[in-house]
C-alpha cells in the first residue's frame, strides 16, 4: 500500500484503481482502517485520510491537507479543530447505504451523523472536500460492508 501514489490513482476509473489500506492497532489493542482520499480545492489538490473503527462506519479520526488554499478560509481543512469535527461520524446511514459525510454551509444539525460544519468563507474548498470524500471512498464500500 506504500507505493500506491493516490493521486494518481484518483484518475484511475474507480473500478480499476489500488485501493491502499492502512491498518494499524492503537495501545488499546483497537483495529483502526486508515483509507487515503485526493481531490481539488479552490486553487489546487486537496487531500486526507479518514480513520475508522473496526466497525467500518464510525470515523476514528481525520486529517486534511492542501498546496494551495486561501489562509484562514479554505486552508482550515488542514486545523485540528476542523479535523475533529469528523470523529464519531458514520459513513453509512441507518439502512446501510453508504452516504459519506458532508461539509454543510451554515453549520451540521449535532445530531446528524453525516455532516460536519462547512468553512465559512471555504465554500468551493468545503464542496471539494465533500466531492473528495464521496468520490474516494465510495470505492471501498466493498471493504468497508465487509464484518471482520
Amino acid at each position: 500500500a506504500f507505493d500506491v501514489n493516490v493521486e494518481q490513482e484518483s484518475k484511475v476509473p474507480a473500478d480499476k484503481r489500488k485501493l491502499p489500506i492502512y491498518i494499524c492497532k492503537t495501545d488499546k489493542g483497537e483495529t483502526k482502517y486508515i483509507l487515503p482520499t485526493y481531490g481539488k480545492g479552490l486553487w489546487g489538490p486537496i487531500w486526507g485520510y479518514i480513520s475508522v473503527n473496526d466497525d467500518k462506519n464510525t470515523v476514528y479520526g481525520s486529517f486534511f491537507d492542501h498546496k494551495g488554499e486561501t489562509p484562514g478560509l479554505g486552508a482550515e481543512i488542514a486545523t485540528p479543530t476542523f479535523q475533529a469535527q469528523f470523529a464519531g461520524k458514520k459513513l453509512f446511514d441507518e439502512n446501510g447505504t453508504f452516504v459519506s459525510i458532508k461539509a454543510v454551509k451554515g453549520g451540521a444539525d449535532k445530531n446528524d451523523a453525516h455532516g460536519v460544519d462547512a468553512i465559512s468563507g471555504g465554500t468551493i474548498t468545503s464542496k471539494g472536500l465533500t466531492k473528495m470524500l464521496m468520490d474516494e471512498l465510495k470505492p471501498y464500500e466493498n471493504f468497508l460492508k465487509q464484518k471482520n
